[in-house]
């Protein structure tokens, strides 16, 4: 496999301290310390939601309103770690990897509904609602890419071909494939819904502890290689790959594509978001005004706003796009390739 590796830095750091950078972004927060909330989504509605993992609650923000309105998962101590929205918006899909479980909540009832997945001990991590209905998620204990029918109330499951897998971080392709992360096999997967198969493509000779699937328009897969500090953009057309390294940092832990096929990551270390136009190949970081709040999920999509929760705060986040790029016309942006710019492996 062909990797390419480029780095290209923005010769400014827009902080959030600065007087323009500090309108960029601003939070709220929601009066529950040591909640740690995570899994941050936006609903059609423009309703933000996120879950409180140690307060086991699903939380949901007026944006127009500067509202909280919180939810108690009905199974104590569930530990949901990851959230999907259903394509229509009215039903939320959970990941409660204590109990063995995935949780539907209707939004028009406010009702929760329990699955209790049929493999003990599977600890569901990941999980997505799909076009077509049906919700999938990754169990990191049991090697399986299990898919529920919420019409039959029936699941499935697929073992993964390589052994502890470890594998997290689903997402959709346009023809529907499945894809996600193996972070102890190394190995980036697909699953084909309609042959059963899996396809599996090596990640490189060094264990990267890789997080994150996103899918861009163009139908490229980019995920973050941890060792290497680069963020990567799989071509499945021909098995290739491009990297781009990350300016120093101590630690990616979530990423999120907007509809630009622009990326974002969240630092929780560094306390920052981080912006890569995927036009330019360029990065800019931007402060979490709160600090030590150790960001560590966000989400990007349309309507302007990059949401994030904070782990160590009651808070959530929200970055103005909109706003930075009218900023970004009146700066005068000089790109300054790094060293070793190209490296064939």
């Amino acid at each position: 496999m062909f990797v390419r590796s480029v780095a290209l830095v923005l010769s400014f750091l827009l902080p959030a301290a600065d007087a323009r950078a500090g309108d960029i972004i601003k939070e709220y927060a929601y009066g529950n310390p040591g909640s740690y909330p995570n899994s941050i989504k936006v609903a059609p509605s423009g309703k933000v939601w996120f879950l409180q993992f140690r307060a086991n609650k699903l939380t949901v923000f007026d944006p127009a309103k500067e509202e909280f309105k919180e939810y108690p998962i009905p199974s104590t101590k569930s530990e949901p770690l990851d959230m999907s929205i259903s394509k229509d918006g009215n039903t939320f899909w959970i990941a409660e990897q204590d109990v063995n479980a995935i949780c539907k909540f209707d939004l028009k009832s406010g009702k929760f509904t329990e699955y209790f997945l049929p493999t003990p001990k599977t600890n569901p991590a990941t999980i997505l609602a799909t076009r077509d209905g049906r919700v999938w998620t990754l169990g990191w204990n049991s090697n399986l890419l299990t898919v529920f029918d919420p019409k039959t109330e029936k699941f499935i499951d697929y073992t993964i071909p390589t052994n502890l897998s470890n594998s997290y971080d689903l997402a959709e392709d346009a023809h529907g494939g499945i894809w996600f992360i193996q972070r102890a096999g190394n190995k980036i997967t697909k699953f084909d819904p309609s042959t059963k198969k899996f396809a599996e493509w090596k990640i490189g000779p060094q264990i990267q502890s890789a997080i994150g699937t996103l899918v861009d328009s163009k139908g490229f897969i980019w995920y973050m290689k941890m060792v290497d500090n680069a963020l990567t953009r799989f071509d499945p057309k021909t098995g290739e790959s491009k990297d781009y390294t990350l300016p120093k940092n101590k630690g990616t832990q979530d990423i999120a594509i907007d509809d630009k096929d622009n990326v974002w990551m969240i630092q929780g270390t560094d306390n920052r978001i981080v912006k890569f136009t995927s036009s330019t190949s360029a990065f800019q970081a931007f402060d979490v005004p709160t600090g030590k709040s150790y960001p560590n999920s966000i989400w990007a999509g349309p309507g302007g706003k990059i949401w994030f929760t904070e782990g160590s705060m009651d808070k959530i986040g929200a970055l103005d796009n909109a706003m930075l790029l009218e900023g970004n016309k009146q700066l005068k942006v000089k790109l300054a390739p790094a060293k070793d710019m190209l490296r064939q492996q």
